[in-house]
């Protein structure tokens, strides 16, 4: 049976399993497109699932700092989108990008409440079910012809840099022009819901000639 303790997700919660969720999805793609050789990764399990994470210091410190951001200003509720972009290294054309669309569902001024109480399990089992997703998207995402790097932009409300004096230097703020990719693609993923916020995720690839 369940108990109370089962739908007591807080807004602090709340933004702390998006912000695992964001940090391991960021591992696993970057693993999965080969950004990277393969022997810069550890395997690792999250949330039930095998998965790889980056043993680089530069790149772990990079995801590790921005995902800190998403935390605070999904408690500060300044934060719509998160987009991790695949970039060329030549040409700096984005080729790839993932979307991470976070909606809020509480009620109340204050979000303090969810709109609908959710046992932890129940939002575990859900992770899982996108960390799957991302993991076989190899299966049909189009092989990357150039060596390519990555970047990660939030997408904010607000006056973010007057509400967070020390932003960190490497946050980019949306700037949609830039990341449009032309003749693109989507697949839209499963959504996961902490009863407080939904996560969207979908990719956008660009289509390689025949």
């Amino acid at each position: 049976m369940a108990t109370s303790q089962d739908h007591c997700i807080t807004l602090q919660g709340s933004a702390a399993i998006i912000h695992e969720y964001l940090k391991y999805s960021s591992h696993s793609i970057i693993f999965q497109r080969g950004i990277y050789p393969a022997s810069d990764f550890l395997p690792i399990e999250y949330n039930g699932v095998p998965m790889m994470v980056s043993r680089d210091s530069r790149i772990k410190e990079y995801i590790d700092l921005i995902m800190e951001q998403v935390h605070d200003l999904i408690m500060k509720r300044m934060i719509t989108k998160v987009t991790m972009c695949i970039v060329t290294v030549e040409s700096k054309e984005v080729v790839e990008r993932w979307d991470f669309n976070i909606q809020p569902t509480y009620d109340g001024e204050q979000g303090e409440e969810p709109a609908v109480p959710k046992a932890l399990k129940k939002i575990q089992s859900e992770i899982r079910d996108v960390m799957r997703q991302i993991v076989a998207t190899i299966s049909f995402l189009p092989c990357l012809d150039q060596r390519c790097t990555f970047d990660i932009m939030l997408h904010t409300v607000g006056e973010v840099f007057e509400a967070n004096p020390t932003m960190i230097k490497q946050f980019r703020e949306e700037d949609i022009a830039s990341i449009e990719i032309e003749g693109a693609q989507s697949i839209a993923l499963k959504q996961f819901s902490t009863g407080l916020q939904t996560v969207d995720t979908k990719v956008v690839y660009r289509v390689t000639d025949p």
